[in-house]
């Protein structure tokens, strides 16, 4: 028989400051049923929480409270079964057959008859991934479909010509827990894909009802149910009873009650909220803070902090600066290589950031994060001055002379704000080049950048899936649209390499691991040698946890799985 624990906690939520009574409900194994997890979004407002449109990992970890994918990753970031409960792959690695779980059920939600959330099936899948290929729906995602579904280029082009099509050839769901994919040729890491925001399944009511509006009015088979969102305040989410996963001693997930998502922009105010007890993590660590927080060398927190549990792991994430390379000044190599070389990294990642990151990225795009995949064998560039002003000029700009007025944009992100104004003064310094920083919001700042409408931006990489391929996407030429109006992504700066672009596609086809990973190397390696991008620094997650956290690891995504969190009593 289950007891009942009662504990009043001094939360409050942000700005109110009020005592909230959480009743915690004793579940098998130990563990607790209730509690109200408050977690911050330090990056700001997502884009919205429609699949298809999603383009960050801020946007993408909340949309995992909401929805269930294909596949998913465990906290060691191999793959699980999730709305797929198994799959085959064709010896020749051309054809997906996925068996789709029939326990599964939409949230209840106003847009089913009588409000009530129906089952779903293998046919919302097929609607969904071919909802992420459509131009009307204002998709993002067609990038991994393009020139690998059979007919997904078809439909796509049909689409933009305004014809009624509503299918994909290659995407079918044959009975109601059945899907088959076919591909125009292997693709090996096509599996890793699903279980990005593309691999969100939506019913098809709740789109036909909200239409546009759909993106802040989502409705999933996920863990949590969508209850408000007020922007730039907080987002809100209420626990799904009817969800269909239980843990590993037959619990029903989630145990939390409820999630509150707020979206405080300051990484020290946020450490204030979370050290007074309003919020139950603190992900980012304010740079000015860092050294009086965590020892780097023990991974382990320093008194006060060492009251709270603080997680440590090597990041699947690499920051950069992207230079748009169709157009002048950065549609010439030697400016871009010019700016790379000028660009003192070891100095930023130990006086700037405080030793905080993994390290100075003085290689490719890709992480050291793979164990098959050393990236030390990629060329890269270093601090080299000389060369820096020798290319330069080579360019036509001696000593910066007559170089044109560029605007470096950034977001709103603590650790970004502070890299670009040294990046501002080592390029000032090295060649003579005034940089004018204009930071815009997340948000605006992504469709900007996709639309090739920002000259120079920094930014970083979250890895959608673990596989070096997902980093090197964003060097692939292949994924540059042919019109300048369509907006490119995930390859942003719109660089273009045909050989290197002939090894990403060779890579992707090949079965043999050893060999593939040879591939990448030599493709990626090809591509940086050009810079369509000035690699900064690889990144290392910290994160704190409140002691009355549970369940809850920090995996090298920073991927954030509240569905099996939960709560013990606060002492």
């Amino acid at each position: 028989m289950h007891h009942i624990l009662l504990i009043v906690l001094i939360l409050g939520l942000i700005g109110c400051g009020k005592e909230e009574t959480i009743t915690l409900t004793s579940a098998k194994g130990g563990k607790n049923y209730g509690g109200v997890f408050r977690i911050n979004m330090i990056r700001g407002n997502p884009n919205g929480l429609d699949p298809v449109i999603i383009n960050s990992k801020l946007a993408d970890d909340i949309a995992l409270q909401v929805y269930d994918r294909l596949i998913s990753f465990d906290s060691s970031l191999g793959v699980i079964p999730e709305a797929a409960s198994s799959w085959e792959i064709s010896e020749d690695g051309k054809e997906y057959v996925f068996h789709i779980r029939s326990d599964m059920r939409f949230h209840d939600n106003a847009c089913f008859p009588n409000g009530k959330g129906r089952k779903m099936t293998a046919n919302d899948v097929e609607y969904s991934l071919v909802r992420a290929c459509d131009p009307k729906s204002r998709t993002v995602h067609y990038w991994a479909f393009k020139d690998k579904v059979v007919g997904a280029n078809a439909f796509y082009d049909a689409r933009l010509a305004d014809k009624p099509v509503s299918t994909i050839e290659g995407i079918q769901a044959t009975d109601d827990t059945t899907l088959k994919i076919r591909l125009t040729r292997a693709y090996s890491p096509f599996l890793l894909l699903l279980a990005n925001s593309l691999g969100c399944i939506v019913p098809k009511e709740a789109v036909e009802k909200y239409g546009r509006d759909f993106f802040q009015n989502p409705v999933g088979t996920g863990p949590f149910m969508f209850v408000e969102w007020r922007p730039d305040i907080s987002m809100t989410f209420r626990k799904n009873p009817n969800y269909w996963q239980k843990d590993e001693v037959g619990n029903k997930l989630p145990y939390l009650d409820s999630l509150v998502f707020t979206f405080i922009k300051d990484d020290k105010l946020q450490l204030k909220e979370f050290t007074d007890g309003n919020l139950d993590e603190c992900f980012t660590l304010p740079t000015e803070f860092f050294e009086d927080i965590v020892d780097t060398k023990n991974k382990t927190a320093k008194a006060p902090y060492d009251q709270f549990q603080l997680q440590s792991t090597p990041a699947l994430l690499t920051w950069f600066i992207d230079y748009l390379c169709i157009k002048a000044p950065f549609d010439n190599p030697d400016v871009r290589r010019a700016f790379s070389y000028a660009i003192d990294r070891k100095n930023i990642v130990k006086y700037v950031l405080k030793d905080a990151p993994y390290g100075p990225a003085l290689h490719g795009i890709t992480p050291p994060v793979f164990k098959n995949y050393d990236i030390k064998n990629i060329p890269g560039f270093d601090l080299n001055i000389q060369k820096a002003r020798e290319l330069l000029a080579k360019a036509g700009y001696p000593n910066g002379k007559n170089f044109p007025k560029v605007t470096f944009h950034i977001y709103p992100e603590p650790r970004l704000v502070q890299v670009a104004e040294a990046v501002r003064s080592m390029i000032k310094s090295n060649l003579g080049i005034e940089l004018q920083i204009q930071t815009i919001q997340f948000s605006e700042f992504l469709q900007l950048a996709e639309e090739g409408k920002l000259a120079m931006w920094g930014t970083r990489w979250y890895g959608d899936y673990p596989d070096p391929e997902n980093y090197i996407n964003l060097l692939d030429g292949a994924l540059v649209p042919n019109s300048l109006s369509e907006p490119s992504y995930p390859n942003s700066t719109r660089y273009k390499n045909t050989e290197a672009t002939a090894l990403f596609a060779q890579a992707m086809a090949e079965n043999d691991e050893v060999k593939r990973m040879e591939l990448y190397r030599k493709a990626e390696s090809m591509a940086i040698a050009d810079a369509p991008a000035t690699m900064l620094f690889y990144e290392n997650h910290y994160r704190l946890l409140q002691p009355w956290v549970r369940g809850y690891p920090l995996d090298g995504l920073a991927r954030v799985v509240l569905k099996k969190a939960w709560f013990i009593p606060r002492k």
